[in-house]
């Protein structure tokens, strides 16, 4: 069963994708593409998850929060599969393969987060 098109959907944007400037679209490339559900855990709540899972300091840090609706990737033809892990409940995937140039489109439109405060 697919994530709902109300959905919105996150994922990590850590410095091996991010130059501070631009935001790479291998992000999003290739198959089964790691994301999470808003719908089930906040927003506030991903940057700790992202940080104890994803970051592996010094050279890799979370840096951004990327966020984009189920429906706008079904209109690109792509789906949402959720796929809880112990970590986070909330993991889901993007199981068909993104190029380059799909990668590029879905990095236009991400909505991005900047750290809270600590």
């Amino acid at each position: 069963m697919s994530v709902a098109a109300e959905e919105d959907i996150v994922l990590a944007i850590c410095t091996d994708k991010w130059d501070g400037t631009r935001l790479s679209p291998s992000l999003f490339t290739g198959e089964n593409t790691s994301v999470s559900r808003l719908a089930l855990i906040p927003l506030a709540d991903h940057w700790d998850i992202f940080r104890k899972r994803l970051e592996k300091p010094p050279e890799r840090r979370l840096e951004l929060i990327g966020e984009i609706n189920v429906g706008h990737l079904q209109q690109i033809g792509r789906t949402v599969e959720p796929k809880p892990e112990g970590w986070n409940p909330a993991h889901a995937e993007i199981p068909q393969r993104i190029t380059r140039g799909l990668a590029n489109q879905i990095v236009s439109v991400l909505k991005r987060h900047q750290p809270p405060p600590r």
